[in-house]
């Protein structure tokens, strides 16, 4: 997923992180003729294990990710690095910023018209409510700035 309030930028969330995770290990299993098993080897897992994050259906913990990055390197982190790096938020202006968290404001207050907000609705809305975090982190940081 990318933000549309700041260009084609990678939303950096846990399933986003997940997804590029099991990108760059599905690809290294596929290069090398791998099967779970030997990634398992490396990432010091079992076969299930390095299957779950090879499918993005699992975090993995830190070791796992030092183990991979030390074994495969540029193929592993180079797409995750990228992932990482392109998905810092960047400056907005101010109405662009007003504009992302009364459109999330909207969103969030048509899903109470039941009266509370289900887990379809939050998903529905995730964009909306993820630029509004940018907005207002933006905004906050202007406290920093200031100090």
């Amino acid at each position: 997923m990318t933000r549309t309030s700041t260009g084609p930028r990678p939303v950096f969330s846990a399933s986003n992180v997940r997804d590029e995770i099991a990108n760059a290990l599905q690809s290294i299993k596929d290069a090398n003729g791998y099967t779970d098993e030997d990634l398992g080897r490396v990432l010091g897992k079992s076969e299930d294990m390095a299957a779950a994050y090879r499918k993005g259906t699992s975090g993995m913990d830190a070791f796992s990710l030092l183990a991979a990055w030390r074994e495969w390197n540029g193929p592993f982190i180079g797409p995750i690095r990228r992932f990482v790096e392109g998905s810092r938020p960047v400056d907005t202006c101010d109405f662009a910023a007003q504009s992302a968290i009364l459109k999330a404001a909207l969103a969030l207050a048509v899903a109470l018209e039941d009266g509370d907000i289900d887990y379809e609705e939050v998903r529905d809305s995730r964009a909306d409510l993820e630029r509004a975090r940018d907005a207002i982190d933006a905004q906050l940081s202007k406290l920093v700035r200031a100090a």
